[in-house]
């Protein structure tokens, strides 16, 4: 190895030392080159070409990868700028996969499969090394390995890479080199046979000091330009050590391959299963029939006005721990208007404005303080709430079968407590009303949102429609790293062989096959593609639903300076601002989106009903707005806007294995222990890729 890498060192100082001109430098790797060629020949001429040729008869290495090598640092004489990542992935491939193919044939193999490993590994190392010499590329040899279309998506220029501040643009930039980088080393753990393992522990240990340098390079934000990042010895000799530990481990339980897996539906739950699968090295299409993101919690655009709205307005809070997550892992957290304490405003039909919001107290004092100051509970009710608190705190879950009222009765809540509080949060997170909600889906629900800690009561809601949350970063983390998004693609049929999907067609191609398939479509949509006879659609069929309805209103007066307030006491639950989304030339108007959860005992009314019944409520609660006039609406029905979340719906969510070896399931409606929400889609996606290793399938 000494030996080899003696040659690694000299072809690259000659390109990278400062006084040869390029004649002089490429007429010195043809020399290179020919000295390899007289390795085989056996007439080598210099003191490494000897110490060469006895290591290639040793070890019977083949001549590509020296050649390659040769042709990737002779790369860095002509090629200064990277138009693509295909451009930059066969430069790493050259000056890193090829080392690394030399080197198992040194460490010795025997599975094939180890070539692959060999690959993967070089890219991971070669990309880790790009993002952390960034600047030290630039500054010295006026070389940027960074694709340039990648630069031009985040808006980044070369003149914002030289400056040593970081800003986030360049973070974001950063940050898919990192997604990149991550899922190489993913693939390569996948790639390594157990049987040449005991072989590789030198690269393993190399993985964990490279592996941990990448982690760092994350937990500094980022921040690359200004300082090095480097690992001290201390934690390159504690990266030894665990690396020794994590191949005892690996040994007992290898990972699975890398597999090809098509994932059906861009919506949240989609959207996190194709982005943690890539990491985790597989790669992925994932197929969405519409033309946007966001699958039931999308926004579309309004054809009269050119205005985007969401189909339904979402928040996410400090508790939806994957959702958030997921946003830091593609860098469209800064899409999301953040509000760090708890603070829910909510308006009584005769006027009095009442704020549940949390103190500055650690948890679980800091509900207390919202409790104290929320003036539409007495103390008895505060008492009942407190009551309630303590049994969550304890751990005392509600039975399986019982509802939320039936819960509420046990635990001692009073009717003001449930008005002016539960049933308002019931509906809201569970889209149902007490009477008929799971008892022990809002427990859970509680427990990690109003009685967790004060960060996981915080409000965060999106300064972007839905569908743009994710858009242009998932397409661009995908294509990182072979991946695709295939938008208007719509699954219509599958195709079935026993225990196994064998190909499904598309909207614009049949008998499409891949090594694992994940379903992320609604669970009505999913049971048509299913067998009739199946137990599977059988439980979808019994999974009911809830709907929501929102009224898009642009209106000439102003209802509420508040961001969104909740409406006790009526029918319309609540009212968001979104003025700030509507063009300069309408500024002297107003835009609100007025929202109905649990919404069926509305959903037949005629529009033209609905629009004056929603506005009725406006002026009631709101009486200076009954001068006002709403100057264009939009009234957007989802019927199967979420799962029922009942009782009797809890036998029937799956869990992410269906009946068939390569098929697996994603999606709220799962058996997250959650109701409908973005965190349940989103951490269903996650727990796929754990799904997916457990079945093994090689």
């Amino acid at each position: 190895m000494s030996t080899f890498y003696a040659y690694c060192r000299v072809a690259d100082d000659i390109v990278d030392e400062p006084g040869p001109s390029e004649a002089e430098k490429r007429q010195q790797l043809l020399h290179l080159r020919s000295e390899i060629k007289s390795c085989y020949e056996g007439t080598p001429s210099t003191e490494l070409g000897f110490e060469l040729q006895e290591i290639i008869r040793e070890y019977l290495i083949p001549p590509q990868p020296f050649f390659d090598l040769l042709d990737g640092v002779e790369m860095d004489l002509v090629k200064r700028r990277y138009a693509t990542f295909e451009e930059l992935s066969l430069y790493c491939y050259r000056v890193a996969s090829a080392v690394g193919l030399v080197s198992i044939e040194i460490f010795g193999f025997s599975h094939p499969q180890s070539k692959e490993y060999a690959v993967a590994l070089g890219m991971a190392f070669q990309l880790t090394n790009i993002l952390r010499d960034v600047q030290h590329d630039l500054e010295k040899y006026d070389r940027i390995y960074l694709p340039q279309t990648e630069l031009n998506a985040f808006g980044v220029t070369e003149t914002d890479l030289r400056s040593g501040e970081i800003s986030p643009a360049k973070a974001r930039l950063f940050r898919l080199q990192h997604f990149r980088a991550t899922h190489y080393f993913h693939k390569a753990s996948r790639l390594l046979p157990p049987v040449d393992r005991p072989g590789f522990i030198a690269a393993e240990l190399m993985t964990e000091v490279y592996y941990r340098l990448l982690n760092k390079i994350q937990k500094r934000d980022f921040n690359i330009l200004s300082t090095p990042v480097r690992l001290n010895k201390l934690q390159k000799m504690w990266a030894v050590g665990v690396a020794s530990k994590k191949g005892a481990a690996i040994n007992r339980h290898p990972r699975p391959k890398p597999k090809h897996i098509a994932v059906w539906g861009a919506g949240f739950a989609g959207i996190s299963a194709a982005t943690h699968l890539v990491r985790a090295g597989h790669t992925v299409d994932l197929y969405e029939s519409r033309s946007y993101l966001g699958g039931r919690a999308h926004s579309f655009t309004d054809v009269k006005t050119g205005l985007t709205f969401d189909n339904g307005q979402h928040i996410f809070m400090g508790c939806y721990h994957s959702c958030l997550e997921l946003f830091d892992m593609l860098g469209i957290t800064d899409k999301l208007a953040l509000r760090d304490t708890m603070e829910v405003p909510f308006l009584s039909p005769g006027g009095r404005m009442e704020r549940l919001k949390s103190s500055n107290l650690p948890a679980p004092f800091h509900l207390a303080g919202a409790l104290l100051n929320y003036g539409e509970l007495s103390w008895k009710d505060r008492f009942a709430i407190a009551r309630l608190g303590l049994a969550l705190r304890l751990g005392q879950k509600p039975a399986a079968r019982q509802t939320v009222t039936e819960w509420f009765k046990q635990h001692g809540q009073t009717p003001n407590s449930i008005r002016s509080l539960w049933e308002p949060f019931c509906v809201a997170a569970l889209n149902e009303p007490c009477q008929h909600a799971s008892a022990l889906l809002l427990y859970e629900t509680l427990r990690r949102s109003l009685f967790g800690t004060k960060a996981d009561a915080a409000i965060y809601i999106s300064r972007v429609g839905l569908s743009e949350l994710f858009q242009p970063e998932l397409q661009l983390f995908l294509n990182a790293t072979g991946s695709r998004l295939k938008l208007n693609e719509g699954i219509r049929s599958v195709q079935w062989d026993g225990t196994r999907i064998s190909s499904f067609e598309s909207s614009s191609q049949a008998n499409i096959q891949a090594d694992a398939y994940v379903s992320a479509l609604p669970w009505m949509t999913l049971k048509t593609l299913l067998p009739e006879e199946e137990k599977l659609t059988r439980d979808l069929a019994s999974i009911g639903s809830s709907p929501i309805i929102s009224l898009h209103i642009i209106c000439d007066c102003p209802i509420t300076d508040e961001p969104f307030v909740g409406l006790l006491d009526s029918q319309l639950h609540w009212i968001f601002d979104r003025s700030a989304h509507l063009p300069e030339s309408e500024r002297q108007n107003f835009m609100y989106a007025l929202v109905i959860s649990a919404a069926t005992p509305v959903m037949e009314m005629k529009q033209d009903e609905f629009v004056r019944f929603m506005w009725s409520e406006v002026n009631r609660f709101f009486p200076h707005t009954r001068s006002g006039q709403i100057l264009r609406h939009i009234v957007y029905k989802s019927k199967d806007a979420t799962f029922a979340a009942r009782p009797e719906t809890e036998a029937h969510r799956p869990g992410p294995r269906s009946p068939w070896k390569n098929l697996f399931l994603t999606g709220d409606w799962t058996r997250t222990g959650l109701p409908g929400t973005l965190e349940g889609a989103v951490w269903s996606g996650q727990e796929v890729v754990n799904a997916i290793d457990q079945a093994g399938m090689d």
